[in-house]
């Protein structure tokens, strides 16, 4: 970790912080550049220093998958032994995929869209394809911070509102009885979900009022700009880290915590045999560094010319990675200390059914519930009444049983972890600090994948305003997703979640690969790099760039596609009986599937035959003439347009 110590310094040293003030100073002086590329780059700005744009990077990478996937992941997938093919993917995948796209947005100073169609006029699909991605991406994404919203404002009371089930007529309520109070509120209070995705369609106003508050923030905090209100990235991506260290500081003295860490990294090598581990440790390290998105080449599109983008994105990959394993510690540190709880819940229903069943037991004479547990079994073989008991009842009380199913996404952060907060002492200000990190985890994740999409707009040769930008975006994206806040909405998410991203992102930076390393070439692409930072890409990256990534996103892109034909799709549905039941999606369900699917991946091959037949003039979006200069550096001749106004100016 000492070169990495030595890059993060280097990273904001002083000598990097007047090169931000100063973008464009090396940029004029350098001979291998022309004069318009000088002009245009005089003209958009730049970051107002190196450290908000490498919090604006890491708040954008760390997200809510780190937080409620990555452990679930490693947990299903041998715990420790996981961790292999993880930072093996992204050794030989995240850390190339993450420079590649730090190097083009920084070299061509675009948006997706106009880097691609720099390269090649008919690679402008590639652009547009991770336009919508991310905007399909963002549609369900805010909907998540409308949940986050809804469980902060219920934290601020005395008592947790999901810490027990409700009384009503002198009764608790069936369905949280046989379900769990954490449970009925998500469901019920929550969600008002329905039995099944094909009923439901009636809006559920709590949510539609939390997902109007998340847009109504999210504008404002994209209409005043970054660069204008800096504080607000610092915040949003310094916080959460703040909070991590707090719930694990508070984590690791509990009872319990030790054993939830320890049954979490415990190898299981047996699991690397599986080919599913390593597409799924592949797939997250796509998806939790945000890759094919455009948000990242969107990002590094406003860094000076000069800045050495290879250190960023060893440092944000390395940064993302420990992130999740730091997190992944901490959710683990707080599930083991409810486990524990739930143990000795569990050993005295056990203990009082023998009380209850067997006159002849004293449980008082075994000092641990081991010995008691093994006179139980002993007895079972001769006590009818016994053995009738044995069949209905959990007598394994042990922790590791306890921590065996451990849910994922909202399972995680809206049932399990919020059932653990409710054992903590001052529990609701652990809520409020809980939900309130997440919500600035999925803050900084939203306004860089909106960025994606405002960037491409401003590429454009039309003027248009950002706050005019902004408003009819985030209004036309509240109105549609107003699907989710149905009481079938979470099923349409899961959907959502589930196939709008995984091959279109994968394909999209599949061809990124493809379009630098082969059409446009890995010794122009080396030049260019040369230019930038002074130094040319070793073996490493040129071998990755050409043959370890793409050989890897196939191996993705089939495995995916495998793994649905050979599974009819199926989901969870909630019942009132207060259980889940597996049901197969209606054909209209997979038709949305389907489109979800092809709806980014058809961009690619037909804008290549729009513009190859003449159907699609790239002078449509600001490019004249694509093409090589004299030392085989990316060229166009798009004049500078409201792209020198981006989301990080404090001009609107």
């Amino acid at each position: 970790m000492g070169d990495t110590t030595m890059d993060i310094e280097s990273a904001i040293s002083d000598k990097e912080e007047r090169q931000y003030a100063n973008v464009d100073r090396k940029s004029v002086e350098s001979s291998s550049s022309s004069e318009s590329d000088n002009q245009a780059d005089s003209e958009r700005p730049a970051w107002d220093n190196k450290f908000q744009y490498i919090m604006a990077a890491l708040g954008f990478a760390v997200g809510l998958g780190n937080i409620w996937r990555f452990p679930y992941l490693c947990h299903k997938n041998g715990g420790g032994a996981f961790l292999i093919p993880y930072f093996l993917m992204l050794l030989f995948m995240g850390y190339p995929l993450y420079f590649l796209e730090l190097s083009v947005g920084q070299n061509i100073r675009k948006g997706a869209v106009g880097v691609w169609s720099s390269i090649d006029a008919r690679l402008v699909g590639i652009g547009f394809a991770s336009i919508v991605v991310s905007l399909l991406i963002g549609l369900y994404y805010n909907v998540i911070l409308a949940w986050t919203i809804y469980y902060l404002f219920h934290s601020f009371r005395a008592t947790l509102p999901w810490s027990e089930c409700p009384i009503i007529n002198g009764t608790e309520v069936p369905e949280c009885v046989a379900s769990s109070p954490t449970d009925y509120f998500w469901y019920r209070s929550t969600l008002d979900i329905s039995t099944s995705i094909e009923e439901g369609a009636t809006i559920n106003w709590k949510m539609a009022v939390s997902l109007l508050v998340a847009w109504v923030l999210v504008f404002f905090g994209i209409m005043k700009g970054i660069k204008s209100s800096g504080k607000v990235m610092y915040f949003a991506t310094m916080f959460p880290y703040i909070i991590l260290i707090a719930f694990f500081v508070r984590g690791m003295t509990l009872e319990g915590a030790l054993a939830g860490v320890q049954h979490m990294f415990k190898p299981d090598v047996v699991k690397l045999a599986d080919v599913n581990v390593w597409r799924e440790a592949a797939t997250q390290i796509f998806f939790s560094l945000g890759l094919g998105y455009g948000a990242i080449i969107a990002y590094s599109s406003y860094n000076p010319i000069h800045n050495n983008c290879r250190k960023d994105a060893l440092f944000v990959a390395t940064a993302n990675s420990l992130t999740s394993v730091f997190a992944c510690v901490t959710v683990f540190s707080v599930l083991g200390y409810k486990a524990q709880i739930e143990t000795k819940e569990c050993m005295a229903r056990n203990i009082q059914l023998v009380n209850e069943t067997i006159s002849y037991i004293e449980p008082q004479k075994f000092a641990r519930y081991d010995m008691f547990l093994k006179e139980i079994k002993r007895l079972n073989q001769s006590d009818a009444k016994l053995i009738a008991s044995f069949h209905i009842t959990n007598w394994d009380c042990s922790l590791e049983e306890q921590l065996k199913v451990v849910g994922q996404g909202t399972g995680l952060a809206f049932i399990a972890f919020a059932d653990a907060i409710v054992s903590f002492p001052a529990s609701p200000v652990w809520a409020v600090l809980f939900f309130l990190m997440l919500f600035c985890i999925g803050v900084s994740s939203i306004f860089g994948i909106l960025q994606a999409f405002i960037t491409m707009v401003l590429d454009l040769p039309y003027k248009v305003t950002k706050i005019k930008l902004t408003g009819v975006l985030c209004t036309v994206m509240f109105f549609l997703g107003l699907i989710f806040t149905m009481r079938s909405g979470s099923y349409f998410l899961d959907i959502f979640d589930g196939y709008a991203a995984t091959f279109g992102l994968v394909a999209v930076a599949l061809m990124e690969c493809i379009s630098v390393a082969w059409i446009y070439g890995y010794n122009n692409f080396s030049d260019d790099i040369y230019n930038m930072i002074n130094q040319r890409p070793g073996i490493y990256w040129q071998i990755s760039w050409k043959f370890t990534c793409p050989i890897a996103m196939v191996a993705i892109l089939a495995a995916s596609f495998v793994n649905i034909f050979l599974k009819y799709p199926t989901y969870n549905a909630w019942q009132p009986s207060g259980m889940s039941v597996k049901l197969t999606y209606p054909p209209w369900a997979i038709v949305l599937i389907v489109f979800l699917i092809l709806s980014s991946i058809l961009c690619i091959p037909i804008f290549a035959l729009l513009v190859h037949y003449g159907k699609f003039d790239p002078k449509i979006i600001g490019i004249h003439k694509a093409g090589k200069n004299r030392r085989g550096e990316l060229k166009d001749e798009a004049g500078p347009s409201d792209s020198t106004m981006p989301l990080t100016s404090s001009k609107v």
